[in-house]
């Protein structure tokens, strides 16, 4: 059974191997280290097996960062992580590399539309698409 729960600090090893694993520029360790506060882990039973970052200011919500362990693919882990996050009082705010049709797909699946693009946003000089989710969509 899956079940989501704020990061502690004994999680963040775990999250920052499943950052590694998920993109070709990961964060480093300390970055969650700095930010615990932001991230909510999905457990299957006691395994780690995927992670959300959000940030709030005011009414609206950045999610800063979202991964899901490589063996637990394909069985709506994610879909359970933006679930649990969104919510119908916020704008969600979200970066998505241009490249990265899938992940743009199922954002658009829970209202996210791309309004913007950020010029060479990742560390490999490649754009990234700001999508936003208003309340109610």
């Amino acid at each position: 059974m899956i079940t989501i729960t704020p990061m502690k600090d004994k999680d963040i090893p775990v999250v920052a191997e499943i950052e590694r694993l998920s993109f070709n520029f990961p964060k480093p360790e300390a970055i969650f280290r700095e930010d615990e506060h932001k991230y909510l882990v999905a457990r299957d039973g006691d395994k780690i097996v995927g992670y959300i970052g959000v940030e709030k200011v005011l009414d609206e919500t950045h999610i800063i960062n979202m991964a899901v362990h490589p063996d637990y693919r394909g069985q709506d882990i994610g879909k359970r992580l933006m679930q649990h996050v969104l919510n119908d009082e916020d704008v969600f705010f979200l970066e998505v590399r241009v490249s990265n049709e899938k992940a743009k797909n199922i954002y658009e699946k829970y209202g996210f539309r791309a309004i913007n693009m950020r010029q060479s946003y990742y560390a490999d000089g490649e754009d990234a698409y700001v999508m936003r989710r208003l309340p109610g969509e």
